[in-house]
């Protein structure tokens, strides 16, 4: 895999994560000089996609960054369909964000060449506009999957079970409008207090979670995620797809295509993560870093111009070539006028 060097600091790395914390409690902040792993710790949204192009299923598991009164959670999340809701596992971000970490060298190196019923929210039944697919426990939350063919009923569904309140509602209502003449379907979410274990306060990411539904295309909703962001929102994506993948004014962070032999070395180290993958695939983290006004769209992936590999390497000291190229000239300098004096 071909390596390229920078020469600046990198910025924080961006974060993807189709929510909404519509109780208004703060996503992380950010720092101007990020550590190794950054986004594993000082993100906005984060997320790992795997869009299977044989089947048209897409597979986005969401890393939740929150903090705040665990029980003013409140997460809405929009599909392109109804999407099957199911626990993740933390490992999986940890170990992409292990695997596309950058490189650092020293220079002179180179001399020499589940599903339970769970009923905590007293919810009417389907009303007009309105359809409960399911209400679940998955993991410590309390899931309902939605659809809707009237965006106002909808919104006053989601305020009667606390999801919006009135200083959001009509801020969100065109999105939710938007999203219904799409024919989208939502997942709301909420951290169950006794699935939780009676913690009052979080910060930092939240058990993720997992949605499969089917899509032609690699989408991530970020149109609602406008309504609940700060002045910028900092977004990390991991796109395993069959090709190298980007979209607007992505960064590329990493990219690799998996061979045998790297696929045996990444399930060797990486099991959990390794276990996901398959020989051929290739895996891409974009990032980018947005404001409200730039959330106005879904982010749509498309195919990068080329497949071609890449990996950051930071480099630190002088190399040992550069180091006898400079003592040479010293030399020479000192042996003239040594000369001239003779």
């Amino acid at each position: 895999m071909r390596t390229e060097s920078t020469t600046s600091r990198r910025l924080p790395l961006l974060a993807l994560l189709a929510a909404l914390a519509l109780s208004g409690s703060a996503l992380a902040d950010g720092m101007p000089f990020p550590p190794y792993m950054y986004e594993m710790y000082e993100t906005d949204q984060i997320a790992y996609i795997d869009h299977d192009a044989d089947t048209d299923t897409e597979e986005l598991h969401i890393l939740p960054v929150f903090r705040g009164d665990a029980t003013d959670f409140a997460w809405v999340v929009p599909t392109p369909s109804v999407p099957v809701v199911a626990e993740s596992n933390d490992q999986i971000f940890w170990q992409c964000a292990q695997l596309s970490a950058p490189v650092y060298r020293n220079r002179d190196s180179f001399w020499g060449c589940q599903d339970n019923y769970y009923d905590t929210i007293a919810l009417p039944g389907n009303e007009d506009g309105v359809t409960i697919y399911s209400h679940d426990l998955v993991g410590i939350y309390d899931v309902l999957v939605l659809g809707a063919s009237d965006a106002a009923a909808l919104a006053d569904s989601l305020t009667a079970w606390g999801y919006l309140h009135e200083d959001n509602v009509d801020a969100v209502l065109p999105v939710l409008e938007a999203y219904v003449t799409d024919g989208w379907s939502f997942t709301a979410m909420r951290i169950s207090e006794e699935a939780f274990g009676g913690q009052e306060y979080w910060y930092g990411g939240v058990d993720p979670v997992k949605f499969t539904f089917a899509s032609e295309e690699i989408v991530y909703p970020m149109r609602i995620s406008a309504q609940g962001s700060a002045e910028t929102c900092d977004v990390v994506l991991y796109v395993v797809a069959d090709h190298r993948m980007t979209f607007d004014d992505a960064r590329t962070d990493y990219a690799n295509r998996l061979t045998a032999d790297e696929l045996a070395a990444v399930r060797h180290q990486y099991s959990i993560l390794g276990s996901m993958l398959d020989e051929g695939d290739f895996i891409t983290k974009l990032s980018r870093t947005f404001t409200p006004a730039e959330m106005n769209e879904d982010l749509v992936l498309e195919r990068a111009s080329s497949d071609e590999e890449f990996k950051q390497v930071h480099y630190s000291g002088v190399p040992i070539t550069l180091g006898l190229l400079m003592a040479v000239g010293v030399g020479l300098q000192a042996l003239k006028r040594r000369r001239r004096r003779d």
